[in-house]
């Protein structure tokens, strides 16, 4: 009779933590979704809207000498069984909202 009663209850546990599981991966899957599908604002979403979603990486944050934040970031340009070849942009703030330039060196 115990081994019977032990043999349901592995059997209800693991059941159960399956069931655990699967809702940890749809919660998962859940949130990518949203983070894929989230109207981002300020520099990221200027970034975003600009040169696509993810495209870009920023490769650093600089002070000026107002006190401004501007970001120095790459875009990777991928050619056919070439090294990529990245284009780099300076990303400031503005008024009237985001800018950038493209940077030549």
């Amino acid at each position: 009779m115990l081994k019977i009663f032990i043999f349901v209850l592995i059997l209800i546990t693991l059941v159960l933590l399956s069931i655990f599981i699967d809702g940890v991966l749809e919660l998962h899957k859940q949130a990518k979704e949203d983070k894929k599908n989230l109207v981002r604002d300020g520099m990221e979403g200027y970034l975003d809207r600009t040169f696509g979603f993810g495209n870009v990486t920023i490769f650093k944050s600089i002070l000026d000498a107002e006190g401004n934040t501007r970001y120095l970031v790459y875009l990777p340009k991928y050619a056919w069984f070439k090294a990529p070849k990245y284009e780099w942009f300076e990303v400031y703030a503005t008024q009237s909202g985001y800018k950038h330039e493209a940077l030549k060196g």
